[in-house]
C-alpha cells in the first residue's frame, strides 16, 4: 500500500538579542505575499520595543503566545498552543538570554507531538551591526553559540561607513564555516562595496602577516579557487604526529575562537623534503604551493602545502589567532 505524504511543518527558530531585529524580521516573514494562505503561530519569549500590533497580525494571518518563562519553553507548553490555533508553521522568537541547548531538545519534542507531519527546522541569528563587535567583545560566549546553532545569520543595519565585513565573517565562519551569512542595509551602495582583503592574493607570492593569518585561513576555506595552485609565504607551528605520510608534517596555528577555554589547533599538512632538522611545535615561516587534494587524513578534499623553502622564525608576538 502506498504512504500518505505527510504534511511539512516548518519551524523557524529567530535568535539574537534585545533590539537585533527579530520581530522586524518575524513580521516581514508572516507578511509575504508567497505565504498568503498560511496560518502562523508565532511563539515570542521576550518582548522588545517593537510589538506584534493586532493589524499585522490579522493581515499575516498569524497569532502569537507569550513564553516568557525559560522553564515553559518546552513540547507541552507548545502541545496546547497546537491545540487551540492548529497553525500551518510556527515562528519562535527566541531569547537571547536562554542557553540554545534547548532548541535541539524541542525539535524532538515536535518532532513527536506532529508525527502526523514532517517537522522542518531552520534556525537564524539576527544581529544588528551597531552592537555586533560590542556583544563580541562583551559576550562572546553566547554570541558563538548562536552562530554554532545558526544555519543563517542576518547581519541588519549595514553601512558602507562602519560595517566591517571581513571582521564579521571572521567571527562567524570561525566556528560555523557552513552557516550563510546574509547583510541587510538601507543603502544601495552597500551591496555594491567589495571586501576587502589585508593581503593581495593576485601577488606572485602571498605574503600573509601573523596577525593576518585568521582571516587568510577563513578565506582560504571559503574560496579555494582563489588560492589553488598559488604560492604562499606564511608562519606558524608544526606538529608531528606519528601516522603521517612520509615527508609530512601538520602546519598551523592555535585560534582562540570564542574565549580562552576555547582554543584549538588549526592546520593542515605541509610536504618538504624534509623535517629533521625542525622540532615539534617549532615555527617556521615557509614558502610553499597550495593544492587542494584528497588526503586520507581529512578524508576528503584539502589544502596540502608543497614547501619551496622553510625558515626557522620566530614565536608570533600574540601566538593565539583571531578572526577579527
Amino acid at each position: 500500500m502506498f504512504k500518505r505524504k505527510k504534511k511539512e511543518m516548518m519551524v523557524y527558530v529567530v535568535m539574537g538579542f534585545l533590539e537585533a531585529g527579530k520581530t522586524s524580521l518575524i513580521c516581514d516573514l508572516i507578511t509575504d505575499d508567497m505565504y498568503d494562505d498560511v496560518k502562523t503561530l508565532i511563539l515570542a519569549c521576550e518582548e522588545g520595543e517593537e510589538e506584534y500590533t493586532q493589524d499585522i497580525l490579522n493581515r499575516g494571518k498569524a497569532v502569537c503566545e507569550y513564553i516568557e518563562d525559560e522553564e515553559a519553553f518546552c513540547g507541552e507548553v507548545i502541545k496546547k498552543f497546537l491545540k487551540k490555533h492548529r497553525p500551518d508553521r510556527i515562528i519562535i522568537e527566541y531569547n537571547g538570554m536562554w542557553p540554545v541547548a534547548h532548541i535541539p531538545k524541542l525539535c524532538d519534542e515536535l518532532e513527536e507531538i506532529c508525527f502526523d507531519s514532517e517537522v522542518i527546522f531552520q534556525t537564524l541569528d539576527v544581529a544588528n551591526d551597531e552592537t555586533f563587535l560590542l556583544y563580541m567583545k562583551n559576550m562572546p560566549s553566547m554570541m558563538v553559540e548562536h552562530f554554532k546553532m545558526a544555519q543563517m545569520v542576518i547581519i541588519n543595519r549595514c553601512t558602507v561607513e562602519k560595517t566591517n565585513k571581513t571582521a564579521i565573517r571572521g567571527s562567524i565562519k570561525a566556528v560555523n564555516p557552513a552557516v550563510q551569512i546574509v547583510y541587510e542595509s538601507e543603502d544601495d551602495a552597500f551591496y555594491e562595496m567589495k571586501e576587502e582583503l589585508p593581503f593581495d592574493i593576485n601577488a606572485e607570492v602571498i605574503d600573509i602577516s601573523n596577525d593576518d593569518f585568521g582571516l587568510w585561513y577563513i578565506d582560504m576555506s571559503e574560496h579555494q579557487e582563489n588560492y589553488d595552485g598559488k604560492t604562499l609565504k606564511v608562519t606558524g607551528m608544526i606538529q608531528k604526529p606519528s601516522g603521517l605520510p612520509q615527508g609530512f608534517v601538520v602546519f598551523g596555528r592555535f585560534a582562540m575562537t570564542c574565549c580562552a577555554d576555547d582554543v584549538q589547533y588549526m592546520g593542515f599538512l605541509c610536504k618538504a623534503d624534509s623535517w629533521e632538522e625542525y622540532k615539534n611545535k617549532q615555527y617556521v615561516t615557509v614558502t610553499a604551493r597550495l593544492e587542494y587534494k584528497y588526503m586520507d587524513e581529512y578524508g576528503e578534499e584539502g589544502p596540502v602545502f608543497y614547501a619551496e623553502e622553510i625558515i626557522p622564525a620566530e614565536k608570533p608576538d600574540e601566538e593565539l589567532v583571531y578572526f577579527n
